[in-house]
């Protein structure tokens, strides 16, 4: 894998790692965490087209179309529920969630899931390419960790997951061809 391809995946899932721990204390961190998920999936990207492996670019695109659906009903059960409360708090009912936006966020994170498996299955295949068996267990991790975000252990486990994968980018060989499956 070439120097560049290393370059883009490793440090831009760095760069975004930090930033969003970092985005609590830092104003529109949110930019820099998304230049460096770009950055890592150009990463991907590359690595797909040097190992031949179209299916790599292919799970990413997946889980990127994915994710991107899941954040949007996600902030649309975020507003219904605001709406609502909002709504009834005028009525003088009290404050209650809505079930629309509860079931908009079910559904935002069922879409989640899917997104989840299909990076996991990104990994799997890069793992098997290059042989390095810690993008496969930092994918996993990242996947257990989108199940278990319900009872909000998930994030750690997916912290953990993306480290993996950091770990992963830096341990690919550079120049060197992939093993043959």
């Amino acid at each position: 894998m070439s120097k560049q391809t290393k370059q883009l995946g490793s440090w831009g899932l760095v760069v975004a790692l930090v930033a969003s721990l970092l985005s609590a204390v830092i104003p529109f961190a949110g930019i820099i965490v998304l230049a460096g998920w770009i950055a890592a999936i150009v990463g991907y990207f590359k690595a797909s087209d040097e190992l031949g492996e179209p299916e790599i670019k292919g799970n990413v695109v997946k889980a990127l179309i994915a994710g991107v659906i899941a954040f949007l009903v996600f902030f649309l059960g975020g507003g219904t529920m605001v709406a609502g409360m909002v709504s009834q708090m005028r009525e003088g009912g009290g404050m209650h969630f809505g079930g629309t936006g509860f079931l908009l966020m079910v559904v935002a994170w069922i879409i989640g899931l899917v997104a989840a498996w299909f990076w996991y299955k990104a990994n799997s295949l890069l793992a098997e390419r290059t042989g390095v068996n810690l993008f496969k267990t930092g994918g996993l991790l990242m996947f257990v960790g989108a199940v278990l975000t319900v009872i909000l252990i998930g994030g750690i486990v997916s912290l953990i997951g993306e480290i993996l994968l950091i770990v992963a980018w830096f341990s690919v060989p550079e120049g060197s061809e992939a093993p043959q499956s």
